[in-house]
């Protein structure tokens, strides 16, 4: 058994490719230095106790027992039980996190994510980044009924940039960058990701040609925008985002100050701005190598919040 004090996991931005993994379609996502925080610390009983700073959520119960799922760590309680004949003694876990909730850096995934590497060290599990994810995965999809993709899970279990397919037998390629010159923007609205991504799921389940036409256009975005960041070209890469861009507003997933950003950003020197996630408000993302602090202060002109995020990679 190995002691754990804490542990860190990030969050994640969607460069290209948001909702096509619903598809099973690929993606590339980026791990951001925007963290959450885990503390383990092991019990001699068969209690475990399961706490978060952030909504003041606890669950206590015995080893071997079914905890709720109906609370904001549901997503620990259906990953325990998956993993509870390996658990062999009570622990304590809390986490606090610097990723705020609810607009779309995933803070489902890394909480997820994050409990399986502690479980995964603690009780000697060896489970490896894909095990983690696609665990991660299950549970958040399978199990609590989220209408997700992989992209989320397997982005912050490896870290990095990374061009992740995302189908039934998923791949992830580490992308060799180390430099992205991003600029994040928070439209501070309502999001209604839930109701825009169960329209989306419907409309591809009626085989709606815009729908279908529109998701093929973004994976050809993901395709090239592969090539043109491993070449360093962010004016081509841009380009790509503002074509993804065109198409969510064509699947009507954009809202008016989500658009608004990205016109501010644009204006400021951006290559290209796109929005992140579902839709339905939530994060922007542009790309301006040189004008990261211009851009930063014209979203938060425009009324959003801005951070300037850097490539996490894990050191293993």
């Amino acid at each position: 058994m190995e002691d754990i004090k804490s542990l860190e996991i990030p969050g994640r931005i969607c460069l290209m490719g948001d909702k096509v993994d619903l598809l099973g379609k690929p993606v590339i996502a980026m791990a951001i230095n925007l963290m959450m925080r885990l503390n383990y610390t092991a019990r001699s009983d068969d209690i475990i106790e399961l706490y978060s700073h952030d909504t003041k959520e606890k669950i206590k119960f015995n080893l071997g027992d079914s905890p709720p799922r109906d609370n904001d760590l549901g997503y620990w309680s259906v990953l325990y039980e998956r993993l509870k004949e390996k658990i062999t003694h009570g622990f304590v876990l809390e986490v606090k996190s610097d990723i705020p909730i609810g607009v779309g850096l995933s803070t489902s995934a890394a909480i997820s994510v994050g409990f399986l590497r502690t479980m995964s060290k603690a009780f000697s599990f060896n489970l490896s980044n894909n095990e983690i994810a696609e665990l991660a995965y299950l549970g958040e999809n399978h199990d609590l009924g989220i209408q997700c993709g992989r992209m989320d899970q397997y982005s912050i279990a490896h870290g990095g940039i990374t061009f992740i397919h995302t189908n039934e037998n998923p791949r992830v390629e580490q992308l060799d960058i180390s430099y992205l010159p991003i600029v994040v923007g928070d439209s501070i609205e309502e999001r209604k990701a839930v109701l825009v991504l169960n329209r989306i799921k419907r409309q591809i389940r009626e085989g709606d040609s815009l729908t279908l036409n529109a998701f093929k256009i973004i994976e050809d975005c993901v395709n090239q925008g592969k090539q043109a960041l491993l070449k360093s070209d962010f004016k081509k890469f841009g380009m790509y985002m503002d074509i993804q861009q065109e198409q969510e507003i064509i699947l009507e997933t954009a809202t008016e100050k989500i658009l608004k950003l990205c016109k501010a950003a644009k204006n400021a020197g951006a290559y290209g701005a796109k929005q992140m996630g579902a839709g339905g408000g939530g994060c922007m993302l542009a790309i301006a190598p040189g004008k990261q602090e211009e851009v930063a202060r014209a979203i938060e002109k425009a009324g959003g919040r801005a951070w300037v995020f850097e490539i996490f990679k894990y050191e293993y």
